[in-house]
């Protein structure tokens, strides 16, 4: 290791040392995009002040329940403050619109802005204490506790509020704060962002910092020529967000700047400087009062187990809403800041889902105008489910077909797997991968099963972090190939997380050749098993604002290798939001 390694090495466990001493007590857990159920009662100043808070999963409509105060007996109310309105999608129970004044009642529906809440249901309801549901957009430590802010109200919780939750604070869904993203849309860890910086009632400034060091060694799986590779990177990306306002209008702006030094044995040290635009878009929210949004601009398009995408793509997207259902429809490219291949490639996504995208199936149609035209049509379905009792499975199915010019494309592919809980703390993994591989093409087609280059097959068990569920040394693309992997992992309590994960890889067709890999070796053709790969990952977050993940990996090269020395991994990351 040279001496920059060592000292980027040095600054992070410094870093370590610091956040160990950092403590926090349960409410500092809280972060944008939770979904509490606040119990309590407004004050003269119109500030409400919470008795309760409950901690619960994402629902598909924000809840008040409140005395109405004012009525125009047909399309609008007023309740704890908040105007809503009626329409013709409103359902009345057990009462009707010529008696809501006066009335105690609960009221479901969507938060446009501070005075639109359109009302999808009305109960009547008994005496008791009023209540707000919703997901957090702003927290504030204040004197004698805290302050959140929900849809449109400030609450204030004292500090010894009685606050409950079922389980760890951060196994909660952390729905999108991205604005009039839908609810039950999970952020992954490298865009939950800090709370930032109030600029003004709407807008907010906020941060990501990341600092993440990386060796690769011998991955050409050959002791006597090694090829090393060294990567240190920091980065840092900011954002200026927008919250909606009277007309449903809201949006944000991201910029992202990264400094990394990479040492590659073979071609030497290089460094670079990139500074780019990241997530920047708009969107208005339900402009025709029929739960149908659209967002204009770079948007993330990053999925639970980022098995289909993770990527930043420019263009168009909707949202719609149809009960429990949720329709996305988009039609993108890569205008700037990308690969050759993504600016050269016109993106078409449908994705249907239930609310809490349990359950979804999709269809994603990639047309490629490069030297080689190519046009490749995904079409797949998805689950993921609490089912046996204590497990949590997930399957994916996909099945590709298309062109890349004279030469058809066809595969299958398929992602089985489930983690058994064992006790409070333990946790095993199981799932086999397949995709459909091809010995050669020389009927006029290729049967390669092929993700849709927009993955990154980064997930979680039920640790602390993610990491590459492929294994994290060979990280492959799931084409021409099994993969079974056996886990076991060990929550040592909700901020920290070990896993020890194995890897057996074996080829569907033996050939000369790894698709997508960072394995610099070609297999020798004949033999279909590839190997075995053990990754040991630990995670950790102390306090809310950082977290820190090392991985540790090594490669056990199979018969299909000719040349089968060891290659190992090792990675450091650590995060601060702000």
């Amino acid at each position: 290791m040279n001496r920059s390694s060592s000292h980027a090495v040095i600054w992070l466990i410094s870093c370590l040392q610091f956040a160990a001493v950092v403590s926090a007590n349960e409410f500092e857990e809280i972060v944008p995009g939770h979904w509490l159920e606040v119990r309590g009662g407004l004050d003269e100043k119109g500030v409400f002040q919470a008795q309760r808070v409950n901690l619960i999963e994402p629902e598909s409509e924000e809840v008040l329940i409140g005395t109405i105060t004012e009525t125009d007996g047909t399309e609008q109310i007023t309740l704890l403050g908040q105007m809503a309105q009626i329409s013709e999608k409103t359902r009345f129970n057990k009462v009707t619109a010529g008696q809501l004044a006066n009335l105690r009642v609960k009221v479901e529906g969507h938060y446009r802005g501070p005075k639109r809440f359109s009302i999808r249901k009305i109960t009547t309801r008994g005496p008791g204490r009023e209540r707000v549901s919703g997901p957090v957009s702003e927290i504030r430590k204040i004197d004698n506790g805290y302050s959140f802010r929900i849809m449109n109200f400030e609450v204030m919780v004292p500090g010894d509020a009685d606050f409950r939750h079922e389980k760890p604070v951060d196994q909660y869904a952390v729905v999108s704060m991205n604005l009039a993203v839908p609810a039950g849309k999970q952020l992954s860890e490298d865009d939950q962002f800090g709370e930032g910086w109030s600029m003004g009632q709407r807008l907010r400034f906020t941060t990501l910092l990341e600092a993440r060091y990386k060796t690769e060694y011998n991955y050409n799986l050959s002791d006597p020529r090694d090829e090393d590779l060294e990567d240190s990177a920091v980065s840092i990306r900011g954002r200026f967000v927008l919250s909606p306002g009277n007309y449903g209008m809201s949006g944000q702006f991201e910029f992202r700047h990264t400094q990394l030094r990479r040492n590659e044995e073979s071609l030497g040290t290089v460094s670079i400087d990139d500074t780019r635009i990241g997530e920047s878009f708009v969107i208005w929210d339900d402009p025709f009062d029929i739960d149908f949004d659209i967002q204009a601009g770079r948007m993330d398009f990053d999925d639970r187990r980022e098995w289909i995408y993770d990527q930043n793509l420019d263009g168009v997207r909707i949202y719609w809403r149809v009960s429990q259902w949720l329709a996305e429809l988009s039609a993108t490219t890569t205008l700037s800041d990308g690969k050759l291949r993504d600016e050269n490639t016109n993106n078409f996504v449908a994705y249907f889902s239930d609310f809490e995208r349990r359950f979804a199936a999709y269809a994603i149609y990639r047309d490629t105008d490069s030297p080689v035209e190519e046009s490749v049509l995904h079409v797949g379905a998805r689950a993921f489910v609490d089912w046996p009792p204590r497990h949590e499975s997930w399957f994916e199915v996909s099945r590709m077909s298309g062109s890349r010019g004279e030469t058809d494309l066809h595969g299958w592919g398929f992602d089985l797997g489930t983690t058994r809980k064992i006790g409070e703390r333990w946790f095993l993994t199981a799932s086999w991968a397949w995709g459909q591989g091809d010995e050669n093409n020389r009927d006029g087609s290729d049967g390669n099963f092929r993700q849709t280059r927009l993955q990154d097959n980064n997930g979680k068990f039920a640790g602390v972090t993610s990491f590459r569920y492929y294994g994290e040394m060979v990280d492959p693309e799931l084409a021409n190939m099994h993969i079974g992997t056996l886990g076991i992992g060990f929550r040592a309590s909700s901020e920290i997380s070990f896993d020890l994960v194995g890897h057996y890889y074996r080829q569907d067709k033996a050939v000369r050749r790894i698709i997508d890999s960072d394995i610099d070796q070609k297999p020798n053709g004949i033999d279909h098993e590839l190997g075995l790969e053990i990754d040991a990952i630990v995670g950790w977050r102390p306090v809310r604002a950082w977290d820190f993940e090392l991985v540790l990996g090594r490669f056990k090269p199979g018969k299909a290798f000719l040349i089968d020395d060891d290659a190992w991994v090792g990675k450091l990351q650590l995060r601060y939001r702000y």
